[in-house]
């Protein structure tokens, strides 16, 4: 398949996902939308350039093609599941309980063998959050698996 058709597919699918989130952070209230419509405003527009450029490459008849070996084929999945069973988590187990658990598993699914490392950054990264958002910001977080846990 043409590599700028899967492109211009793909700016499409991306502007369109970008568009749906500015109209949903449009009907935030106040200052609270700014953010969101900022993040998803300068999304549409970089789906829009990469659309054209697309566009403009598959006028040209430029691009050659793709090919999707059954590796990277498996890995793509890989990462869909992960990012399904994480939201799912999220939802259910929380925020930093998920992320403890899903980054690991999910930087060895796809190959990263230094587990020491990946294991460090991760909790290294949960800790900072806790303590910007809890301690330093005091803002409320939700209940959660592992603060429970750890009686905080």
């Amino acid at each position: 398949m043409p590599r700028s058709v899967i492109e211009l597919v793909a700016a499409l699918v991306a502007t369109a996902v970008a568009v749906a989130g500015i109209v949903e952070a449009s009907g935030y209230r106040g200052a609270s939308s700014y953010m969101p419509l900022a993040v998803t405003g300068i999304a549409a527009v970089l789906g829009l350039v990469w659309a054209g450029q697309s566009a403009f490459a598959l006028a040209r008849g430029a691009g050659g093609t793709m090919q999707f070996p059954a590796a990277l084929v498996g890995r793509f999945i890989i990462i869909v599941a992960a990012a399904v069973a994480y939201v799912y988590g999220i939802a259910h187990i929380g925020y930093f309980t998920s992320t403890i658990i899903m980054v690991p598993v999910l930087s060895t699914a796809i190959g990263y063998r230094n587990f020491v490392v990946t294991v460090l950054a991760t909790i290294g990264f949960c800790a900072v959050l806790y303590a910007v958002f809890r301690l330093l910001l005091s803002v409320p977080l939700p209940p959660e698996a592992i603060l429970n846990l750890l009686g905080a």
